[in-house]
């Protein structure tokens, strides 16, 4: 079974997570998936490359690192990166990532070192002729407050109704078939999951 066909089978017939996952690391070997987005409640956001969002998360894990306390961004730095955002935490990372964008405001993108960045600009979405940090990643600051409100309103709206099951802010691979194994993967995967994210272990 190809990777289109466990879609369909996905579709009609009720595949488990396993059962998609198994046929879409058969066929990963022939296409090229590289791009990532961000999804919450009703709403998938694509953010563009693989590379680009890398990079957001090494320019804020550097700001982390001089930033009193070490745990100040956990909610972005492992709870985004690596996990997905609770009911509970989509406040207090809507701040945080405010701060973040008040902090990149002040960093001119000529202090960068770019020989540390894995961005092809040939390929990159990013807004890189910006002056600043925050004009690079103008689009994720508001993508991620759009899918921020998008999963508080569906929360609002659908928890009364039987079935629903809330909608977390996480990071997902947006092209298909992959994107299909995100949204069956279980949320205990990512609680327990340690190293790279899952958006970052498909080649």
């Amino acid at each position: 079974m190809n990777a289109r066909l466990a879609l369909m089978k996905a579709g009609t017939q009720g595949a488990t997570f396993d059962d998609c996952k198994a046929c879409m690391i058969r066929d990963s070997a022939n296409t090229n998936m590289t791009s990532i987005a961000l999804g919450g409640g009703s709403s998938l956001s694509e953010l563009g490359p693989r590379e680009d969002v890398e990079f957001f998360f090494h320019c804020l894990n550097r700001l982390a690192a001089r930033t009193q306390p070490a745990d100040k961004f956990e909610l972005l730095t492992d709870r985004l990166y690596r996990r997905f955002l609770r009911l509970e935490e989509l406040q207090p990372a809507a701040e945080l990532m405010q701060q973040v964008r008040v902090e990149f405001d002040r960093i001119s993108t000529s202090s960068v070192d770019w020989r540390d960045a894995p961005v092809d600009p040939s390929t990159s979405r990013l807004a890189l002729a910006k002056p600043t940090l925050a004009g690079v990643f103008s689009k994720y600051f508001e993508l991620f407050d759009h899918c921020v409100k998008s999963a508080q309103l569906n929360f609002e709206e659908f928890r009364g109704y039987p079935g629903y099951r809330f909608e977390p802010v996480r990071i997902v691979i947006a092209d298909q078939p992959w994107l299909l194994v995100d949204k069956k993967r279980a949320l205990e995967d990512y609680e327990a999951l340690q190293g790279l994210p899952f958006w970052m272990q498909v080649s």
